[in-house]
């Protein structure tokens, strides 16, 4: 415990100095900002684009609008922006040379994995509660209305699927040779995903629910409950990346 504690806070003061950490907190900062801003402003930014000539009626914004642009802001910029900076997190220090140090001096290499992984979850988890608390806050400033439910269980959703992007993340690393390899590997695991969700048979169990079902926890369309078995899978799923992330590690040659 105390080596793990040892290298846990050795990823901290990394991501100090690298201001990876630093990055991620004010950009999820600026998304939970902007994305109810962006909402409230939206229909007026359509209207000023259409010419006077055509009449066209916009509904005014609700609180709806403003969670649903911080789901797309989160996906497209917040979560995609994490996984880029931190691809290479185990694959760096092997081409480096650190890992091999790390190794040779007694470190586990199960307990670089577990801190690794405990590093990123922990900044994931900070980044995504300051973006949803700062969006809640500026929503409730903008938007008068409670026409948005269930906010909580969509963001626990989307929260757990990024945690098993992280650990997907981690086993692409521990075998890839570049960053390009394991972006490679997250995007075809993503597309799998995508696909998976294309037979409806298949939505209660799919990961990739945790992220594409935002919208219908907002519109009361679908319960938490009902995607409990996607839940379960997804981690089964972080469990067994983490695992095969060590296992790779021990048989991988540096």
């Amino acid at each position: 415990m105390k080596t793990f504690l040892v290298f846990l806070k050795k990823e901290f003061l990394g991501g100090l100095r690298n201001k990876k950490l630093l990055i991620c907190l004010i950009l999820f900062a600026l998304i939970g900002m902007l994305s109810p801003f962006t909402a409230k402003i939206m229909p007026d930014l359509m209207a000023s684009m259409v010419p006077e000539s055509i009449q066209i009626t916009i509904a005014d914004p609700t609180s709806i609008d403003a969670w649903l642009q911080f789901y797309s802001n989160i996906g497209t910029i917040g979560l995609l922006v994490f996984v880029i900076l931190f691809t290479d997190t185990i694959s760096a220090e092997i081409s480096h040379g650190t890992f091999i140090q790390l190794i040779t001096k007694g470190l586990p290499k199960t307990t670089i994995v577990l801190a690794k992984a405990c590093y990123l979850s922990i900044l994931w988890s900070l980044s995504f509660l300051l973006s949803a608390s700062v969006s809640a806050f500026y929503t409730m400033i903008y938007f008068h209305d409670d026409s948005a439910v269930q906010v909580p269980s969509a963001l626990v959703s989307y929260w757990l699927f990024g945690l098993l992007a992280i650990s997907i993340l981690l086993l692409g690393s521990s075998f890839a040779k570049s960053i390009y390899q394991g972006l490679l590997f997250l995007g075809v695991c993503y597309l799998m995903g995508m696909l998976g969700n294309l037979w409806s048979q298949l939505t209660n169990w799919n990961p990739y629910s945790l992220s594409s079902q935002f919208p219908n926890y907002l519109t009361d369309q679908i319960k938490l409950g009902e995607l409990l078995p996607a839940l379960l899978l997804t981690c089964f799923l972080i469990i067994a990346c983490l695992t095969g992330a060590i296992a790779v590690l021990r048989k991988r040659k540096y």
